[in-house]
């Protein structure tokens, strides 16, 4: 499952990891795998699956539906890899090999390499930050065992959809979000390029 290029993940996700272990000791037959593939496709491109399609493929099936779950989970983010691989980037024979290598047939590992040609994908997309500002807020409360200063921060985030967006928390919340910040700073520095 090693492979030379990381080209999918930088670190691979657990699901994938499953996936890749349950496709190395063969219990999975090729052809629900192969439906699994279409149906993560139709996910992608915005099509329901409806219930009577999974519970038939689960009757035709020998594996529990804990397994499927999995499957599934693994086969998702698999093909959201690949669709989110930039045009420039994007090489199908590379892509193939990796795909091979985390334990896909051939043919499969080719027909997901060709989703990205012909799929009219929707990616869910985060919205891009424009600007932040932020500002600490003391609310005074007076009641009548004692007087506190509790100082709040307000950070409104503008994005590039045009919405506005105001959060409050409290300083020792943003202490910890600081941290995680930095923390995944600190790991994007290490990363190999």
């Amino acid at each position: 499952m090693n492979c030379s290029s990381n080209l999918l993940f930088v670190t691979v996700p657990k699901s994938v990891e499953q996936l890749s272990k349950q496709l190395q000791s063969k219990i999975v037959d090729p052809l629900i795998l192969q439906t699994l593939i279409d149906f993560s496709n139709r996910y992608w491109n915005g099509e329901e699956i409806c219930r009577e399609e999974w519970e038939s493929l689960l009757k035709n099936s020998y594996l529990p539906l804990t397994i499927f779950e999995n499957l599934f989970s693994g086969v998702l983010i698999l093909t959201l890899a690949v669709f989110q691989i930039p045009e420039k980037l994007f090489t199908p024979e590379l892509v193939c090999a990796e795909l091979i290598a985390f334990g896909l047939a051939v043919e499969q590992a080719e027909q997901i390499t060709q989703l990205k040609a012909t799929s009219n994908f929707k990616i869910p997309k985060l919205p891009k930050l424009n600007d932040v500002k932020w500002r600490i807020d003391v609310t005074i409360s007076t009641s009548n065992v004692s007087r506190i200063l509790e100082p709040w921060i307000l950070m409104e985030l503008n994005l590039e959809s045009g919405d506005q967006k105001t959060i409050h928390f409290p300083l020792a919340q943003f202490h910890s979000l600081r941290y995680q910040v930095a923390s995944c700073l600190n790991q994007f520095t290490k990363l190999p390029v």
